[in-house]
Parts: C-alpha cells; structure tokens; sequence
C-alpha cells in the first residue's frame, strides 16, 4: 500500500501526524500553566507565561504548518513533489 502511495499523499500524512502531536502538546502546555496558577505543584521549573506562549504558538503553527503542506501535496503550489491525484 505504501509503496502505491505518491510522496505527497505520504508527506501529508506525516504531517498531518506531526501537527496532531503538536496540538496534543499545546494543551498539555496549557492544562500545566493552568494547573502551576491554582497552587498545583507540578514542577518548579515552569512558569504558566513561557508555558501559555509555547501552547499558543504551537496552536498557531501547527495548522498554518499542515496547510502549506497539504497545497504542496496537492499540487497548489509546485514543487518537485509527486502531487496527489484523485
């Protein structure tokens, strides 16, 4: 099945895994800050503002990352990549 795959279809698909895991990261990121800012002890290491600013800026990237990505699999925007075709 794999070997049938175009490199595109396969580049979205592991994107589209790295993005999932990114997002999945930046609510950890976010319930940490929220749980360190009601008195939790989690760690004395993170500090809830850096851990809101690398959930934020994972929440924004990630999509923007598998966007470019997904145009790229698709043929919208040409590169040498083998675009998937339907």
């Amino acid at each position: 099945m794999l070997g049938s795959m175009s490199t595109g279809a396969i580049m979205l698909a592991v994107i589209s895994f790295v993005a999932l895991s990114d997002v999945l990261i930046a609510l950890y990121y976010r319930s940490l800050a929220d749980r360190v800012e009601i008195g939790e002890t989690v760690s004395s290491t993170i500090e809830p503002a850096a851990a809101r600013k690398m959930a934020t800026l994972l929440l924004v990237s990630a999509p923007v990352m598998w966007l470019v990505i997904a145009l790229i699999s698709f043929g919208v925007i040409p590169t040498g990549v083998d675009p998937i075709r339907f």
